[in-house]
């Protein structure tokens, strides 16, 4: 076991908190739609006993965005309870944060997606430490105890991975919530849903494809899984093989050395690729690090130093919402990978599903 998890890797959470404030601009994806956002809470019953789940929604309306601030530097653009816009129902995402993070840190990718003519749904999980949270941003967090359980987590094989499927639970909550609540149930197209996440929410998300046995719902369409060092280590390669939809994987460039036990985030990276059995892609981004798929809620020297990017930002944002337009909704993107290489990409792997 033994797995070393070096500090500038540890944990989303401190990603969150010391990456790049400013939203990407010269976005290349048009918004089709004005975003709503709305937060809800839903509660259900998990191995764990009775948990309440706190999500961020971003969907299309047609009603007025404004200025609206996430946490600390972090800001979108909104109408905050908003009616949904006519002419769904809509694909749905659920969207799962590394450990330590909160429902609201990708929101360069999430309120983007919504844009383009979907619903998101990223929870807050209930890790023992959170450091950002929906309705707070960055919060006070015991910064020991977290790095501690990082590292501990960090250690867990497939034998270990018990203690976290509290996250596959509440992911699956959120989807079945989001599916029969009174906003959404009848915007919701539920033949046109994905499943995503970023580190250990990739292992989430994945969960909820069939890598942990059991858990399959066949209505997730397709999985985006964002720098997922415990995609890796948390699943065998024969259970990940039970994942047999359209897959996106994403790696960060600068990344790529960073261990995770004696394996190293570009060997996992391709366990994983190697290892799923639908239709797949690999996508390097220049220069990323693990901190390039989060937003950002303090901005300090150290934060500027770590943080990913515009340019990465509006790379992994590109191909996240081509990949999502293609495989669940049917529709060919503007923004579809062509001929010629993309320039925020350094490799892209792909390969066929096996039938």
């Amino acid at each position: 076991m033994g797995r070393i998890v070096l500090p500038a890797i540890v944990a989303v959470a401190l990603m969150s908190a010391l990456c790049r404030a400013e939203q990407p601009e010269g976005k290349t994806t048009e918004p089709r739609f004005n975003v709503g956002y709305t937060v809800l809470e839903f509660t259900g019953r998990t191995a764990d006993g009775e948990r309440i789940v706190t999500t961020a929604v971003w969907y299309p309306t047609d009603a007025p965005a404004r200025p609206h601030v996430y946490g600390g530097p972090t800001r979108g653009a909104v109408a905050l309870d908003a009616p949904l816009a006519r002419g769904g129902p809509w694909p749905l995402l659920v969207f799962s944060h590394g450990y330590g993070g909160g429902g609201i840190a990708s929101v360069f990718f999430t309120e983007a997606l919504a844009a383009q003519g979907w619903i998101v749904a990223a929870p807050d999980h209930n890790d023992r430490h959170s450091a950002v949270r929906i309705r707070k941003g960055q919060q006070e967090f015991d910064r020991a105890g977290f790095l501690a359980h990082a590292r501990e987590i960090s250690g867990y094989g497939p034998e270990d991975r018990g203690a976290v499927l509290y996250r596959v639970e509440e992911l699956q909550l959120v989807l079945d919530r989001m599916l029969s609540s009174e906003k959404f149930v009848d915007a919701i197209d539920p033949r046109r849903v994905a499943a995503g996440g970023h580190s250990l929410g990739g292992f989430t998300a994945l969960g909820l494809c069939g890598a942990v046995p059991g858990r399959r719902d066949a209505r997730v369409r397709a999985v985006l899984v964002f720098s997922s060092g415990a995609a890796g280590y948390l699943y065998r390669p024969d259970e990940l093989a039970r994942v047999r939809i359209p897959a996106l994987v994403f790696l960060g460039e600068a990344e790529k050395q960073d261990k995770r036990g004696d394996e190293t985030m570009a060997a996992i990276a391709e366990k994983v690729f190697s290892s799923l059995r639908g239709p797949r892609q690999l996508l390097e981004v220049k220069g990323a690090t693990h901190f390039a798929f989060n937003n950002c809620f303090s901005d300090t020297e150290t934060a500027r130093r770590l943080s990913g990017t515009e340019a990465q930002f509006e790379t992994i944002r590109r191909r996240s919402i081509a990949f999502l337009q293609k495989a669940v909704a049917g529709v060919d993107s503007a923004d579809a990978p062509g001929a010629a290489p993309d320039p925020g990409l350094v490799r892209e792997e792909r390969a066929p599903g096996e039938k």
